[in-house]
């Protein structure tokens, strides 16, 4: 084996390894989760060398500087460092939006809409770059295959998902097979596959090529309502369902590994942390709750919230868990004991997205009170209102890099932020 490149992964922290084995060029990630402004450089660097093969003496000094490079990114991007102002509203559809994300490198955003179309805009001039057209139904779920972002994935109340080219606008692919309405669809890490959850108590793994059905996952007994793939390879699968459950699957095979119970109200959304060791759990029964993947088994509840959660977040590193809820507060968690470390109070209504900003010092939250707000995720306060929207704001993103936010609204507009 040799060592070719070493390149750097802001978020989250990471070096990938590119080397050649046999002639054939190959890449390996190494998690640097626990990095941090307080970090000693020299110290991972040698843990690195030691344990590592491919990292030899003679990196040592390009070793440092990617982990140097990378503690600086971590304390540029830290709660204080960024204010955002509002770059362009995005006029974007005739109906209310449903759901927007950034492709990875925040040039494009995607907006899907009641108006039965997904759109695609260039983020820096707001100009629309394509639509794509062709459900019959709500665009309920849109998704860039990240990090290529060459293709996109749409669910819709139609019934269907479709794989579109996000250049050209042109239709791919249609995934056939639900019965019921299609909630939520993503790629894979690799983008091979797709994976959806439906109204029809199904979710199902498709092949991004061709479009063909590959698994059915059977077992829940109500509407599927939330999902996510393990980031690294896509073999683990969680469900969250209206039947209180919450389960996990093996992508290669139809029966689920595991079901969880404990929730005794419809689920609303389900996580996995970067490693897909464990699974939080958002549920109308007014609690969350950390799961243990491996052992199958519940670490902890918070019943902490006065009303629903709605939404549930994991930083980039795994270590902390956020909630919202129709209180109208967002709470941050320590996964390590569940001990809550800040809670955020302000919003007047509802509280239905949490995000954590990439290095995580931030936490977005968006409300029914048509506002966005950007806090310090360690302290609780409130660093930033994010105001304008005529309607409830049910979507926002941070983009990759952390230096854009986009918010979504029924005032059938998104804006983006910088």
């Amino acid at each position: 084996m040799k060592l070719l490149k070493i390149h750097l992964r802001y978020h989250p922290p990471g070096i990938i390894l590119e080397y050649s084995r046999k002639g054939a060029v190959r890449s390996k990630d190494i998690d640097l989760l626990d990095l941090n402004s307080n970090s000693n450089i020299k110290q991972i660097a040698e843990g690195l060398l030691a344990t590592e093969p491919l990292l030899t003496e003679d990196v040592r000094v390009q070793l440092e500087d990617c982990l140097i490079t990378l503690k600086t990114r971590l304390e540029h991007e830290g709660p204080a460092g960024k204010r955002y102002y509002l770059y362009k509203t995005l006029l974007t559809h005739i109906l209310p939006l449903t759901n927007v994300c950034f492709d990875k490198l925040g040039k494009r955003v995607l907006t899907g809409s009641y108006d039965r179309t997904c759109r695609v805009w260039d983020a820096d001039t707001g100009a629309e770059l394509a639509a794509l057209a062709g459900h019959q139904n709500v665009v309920y779920s849109v998704s860039f295959n990240t990090p290529l972002c060459d293709r996109v994935v749409t669910g819709s109340f139609d019934k269907t998902s479709k794989i579109w080219n996000p250049t050209t606008g042109e239709c791919l692919a249609t995934l056939w097979g639900h019965n019921g309405e299609v909630v939520a669809a993503e790629f894979s890490p690799k983008g091979d596959f797709v994976v959806t959850a439906s109204m029809d108590h199904l979710a199902k793994l498709f092949d991004a090529n061709t479009g063909t059905e590959v698994q059915t996952f059977a077992g829940h007994t109500a509407e599927v309502v939330s999902l996510q793939l393990d980031p690294n390879d896509g073999r683990r699968l969680v469900t969250g369902s209206f039947d209180t459950t919450v389960a996990l699957w093996d992508t290669r095979q139809p029966q689920r590994v595991c079901e969880l119970r404990g929730h005794c109200g419809e689920i609303s959304g389900v996580r996995l942390n970067w490693d897909g060791r464990l699974v939080g759990s958002a549920s109308l029964d007014g609690s969350a709750r950390l799961w243990d993947a491996r052992e199958r088994a519940c670490l902890a509840t918070t019943q902490d919230h006065a009303g629903e959660v709605l939404d549930v977040c994991f930083d980039w590193a795994g270590a902390r868990l956020a909630t919202c809820s129709g209180d109208g507060s967002a709470r941050v968690y320590d996964v390590t004991d569940f001990r809550e470390l800040a809670v955020m109070r302000g919003h007047r209504e509802e509280v239905s997205k949490v995000c954590f900003s990439p290095a995580g010092g931030c936490l977005l939250t968006a409300s029914a009170d048509r506002s966005a707000r950007i806090w310090n995720a360690s302290t609780g306060n409130c660093l930033q209102v994010l105001s304008g929207h005529e309607g409830e704001i049910f979507s926002c993103a941070f983009s990759y890099a952390g230096d854009a936010v986009v918010t979504a609204s029924k005032d059938n507009t998104c804006r983006i932020w910088r």
